[in-house]
């Protein structure tokens, strides 16, 4: 970027502006702002948090063995299971008359293709001759998905109506199930495995580090902030109110 004469004079040029511009910002007193202050304590406070996990916590010193990998591999199969895809063009129209009269011209020969580019209003599609590419049950519109899903392989069904119109389908591409093998997956599972170990070895950490603090907690303000900004006044105790299953216990039954 900065290659040769040219570039470097570039570079010391622009690190001149930045210069004169901080210059000129500590001139006009922009470092003594509140909130430029606590922009630059929470990055410090940031760095020096990332820099302490980093050196207790770091992924260099967890390892995870292939046969750690394996063994996940085979104790989990339903992890490494790829459901069905299917392959499918369609021509999208907003009529059934329309829709009827398309089939009729694609049973007769006419190119699917051709029609798609000439008729279908999901122009994304149709750019490509009404090709989707392959996708997986549940994916698509019910209606769509479930004649899709009830075709074979070069069967071409319709009209199927659905929220965005009259569907004429052509599916042209199955992909069985199939289990992904151990070798195709192992750098995968081996990236998953550390994060876990390393999520545990940093939960360990901080429950040590947690016995030599005492931090307090302000509720009363928690409980302001909460009021001002969500419009909700919260339970005594929990922390925003969230409703259960959202960070905050469910309401007891005992009275």
């Amino acid at each position: 970027m900065f290659a040769g004469k040219e570039g470097i004079s570039k570079l010391v040029d622009e690190l001149k502006k930045r210069e004169v511009l901080y210059l000129e910002a500590k001139k006009a007193g922009l470092d003594k702002d509140p909130v430029y202050i606590k922009k630059v304590d929470d990055f410090k406070k940031g760095y020096l948090i990332n820099s302490l996990v980093s050196r207790n916590v770091g992924a260099e010193g967890i390892k995870v063995t292939p046969e750690e990998a394996k063994e996940y591999y085979e104790k989990n199969p339903k992890d490494f299971e790829v459901a069905e895809q299917r392959k499918a063009s369609h021509i999208l129209v907003k009529s059934e008359d329309e829709a009827k009269e398309i089939l009729a011209k694609v049973k007769k020969g006419d190119d699917f293709g051709k029609l798609a580019k000439e008729h279908s209003i999901d122009k994304m599609s149709a750019e490509k001759n009404g090709d989707l590419g392959f996708f997986g049950q549940g994916q698509m519109v019910p209606e769509f998905d479930k004649a899709v899903f009830s075709m074979t392989k070069g069967e071409i069904g319709g009209p199927v109506k659905s929220q965005f119109g009259y569907h004429i389908i052509k599916l042209t591409d199955i992909q069985p199930a199939k289990k992904l093998e151990f070798e195709n997956s192992k750098a995968m599972i081996i990236q998953f495995l550390t994060q876990e170990k390393q999520k545990k070895t940093f939960e360990a950490y901080m429950s040590q580090v947690e016995k030599g603090y005492t931090v307090t907690v302000d509720q009363k303000a928690i409980d302001d902030f909460v009021n001002k900004h969500m419009g909700v006044k919260p339970e005594a105790g929990a922390v925003g109110a969230l409703p259960p299953g959202h960070g905050a216990p469910p309401p007891s039954d005992k009275k």
